[in-house]
């Protein structure tokens, strides 16, 4: 086995642990928003359910895009981030402005679903991230922040 093979491993067991520490929560926060949209009306909890919908699968592809892109140079990923941030920014408002008109969806519902499940789901990244302790460097390269000592005796003298 070599070590890039178990660098995959422990990509794809982080971005699996990521989205099982996003996942769940939100799902339990979409259930309570239908619940209590139900409340108001069936067309509410659908509406609620819609709207839960659009943000596990916008920032469920967030996290699937960054994962594909990993092993590309930070540059190219951070683009390639930005890029697919700004194409479901602009999808979620296509998909907005075609059913803001909708007779079967109630508008209300569906922005407290998103904001709410949107939030949720934000948190628990963050708190999911933080938990796996990803080093921004690696402690084994060799490599250190610190300047060379030898530059110094050069420029020194």
């Amino acid at each position: 086995m070599s070590a890039h093979s178990g660098h995959d491993a422990s990509q794809s067991d982080a971005f699996t642990q990521l989205l099982r520490g996003c996942l769940l929560p939100t799902l339990a926060a979409a259930v309570v928003c239908v619940v209590v949209a139900f409340f108001s009306s069936p067309m509410a909890a659908w509406s609620a359910a819609f709207g839960a919908v659009l943000v596990i699968g916008f920032f469920g592809l967030t996290l699937l895009i960054m994962k594909r892109t990993a092993d590309l140079p930070p540059t190219t990923t951070m683009i390639v981030v930005m890029v697919a941030y700004t194409l479901k920014v602009a999808a979620l408002g296509v998909a907005m402005f075609l059913v803001r008109d909708a007779s079967w969806l109630s508008g209300f519902a569906v922005g407290v679903s998103i904001t709410v499940c949107a939030v949720v789901w934000l948190f628990f990244e963050m708190r999911a991230y933080k938990k796996l302790r990803i080093f921004v460097y690696d402690p084994d390269d060799g490599s250190s922040l610190d300047p060379d000592p030898r530059r110094e005796l050069q420029d020194g003298s």
